[in-house]
């Protein structure tokens, strides 16, 4: 159901901003490049470096010259995990029209885990959950040759919320647990919360 939402909410947006791509009052950006930052904490308390996937497509409306408010969606990927983010956001350009620009944003909004899949057997249950999820960015836009787009290179911090839980259920002729902190079935359940941190490095293209 909620994967379902997620997709009709999108949709309606991308319509409504179809409508102002006519009336000149689009902005689109869509970005691919690496996270670069610290693992989860292992077992015996060090962290890995890692470098993950990561894609942004923002979706805008031009409110003045230089600034645009929208939303942004994408790809993360945390250790394997892939996390699909979805944000408010804004853009900010500093230079003229036709030259290269410097252009700030921020975006914030939350991560979820919908396209990870949930470990179930008779005994046990684990599965993760996005958070918030909070990205200030700066880059350089290059105007292309022909039309209105331009190439882009940003970097970005990213800060991410996840949470893996992971319960053990009920069994066959065991007396039921009922208790307001426990799910129905559940005999215990565990959750462990990872903040990642990261550095973004981006490439792509402004329309």
């Amino acid at each position: 159901m909620k994967r379902k939402t997620y997709l009709l909410f999108i949709g309606l947006l991308l319509l409504s901003f179809e409508s102002m791509a006519q009336e000149g009052k689009y902005f689109g950006q869509t970005e691919i490049g690496i996270l670069y930052g610290r693992s989860a904490e292992q077992w015996d308390g060090n962290h890995e470096e890692r470098t993950d996937l990561t894609l942004l497509t923002f979706h805008g409306m031009k409110i003045s010259r230089s600034h645009v408010v929208g939303f942004s969606v994408g790809l993360d990927q945390y250790d394997g995990v892939p996390i699909l983010p979805f944000a408010f956001g804004y853009r900010g350009f500093l230079g003229k029209d036709g030259k290269p620009k410097i252009f700030g944003g921020i975006d914030l909004g939350f991560g979820s885990a919908m396209l990870e899949k949930r470990e179930e057997d008779e005994w046990s249950k684990s599965w993760y959950r996005g958070g918030l999820m909070f990205s200030p960015s700066v880059g350089f836009s290059f105007p292309a040759l022909k039309g209105n787009s331009a190439l882009s290179l940003s970097v970005a911090y990213k800060r991410q919320d996840i949470s893996f839980f992971q319960g053990f259920l009920t069994g066959p002729g065991a007396q039921t647990i009922v208790s307001d902190q426990l799910p129905p079935g559940f005999s215990s359940l565990n959750e462990t919360e990872h903040l990642y941190r990261s550095f973004v490095f981006r490439a792509g293209l402004m329309f």
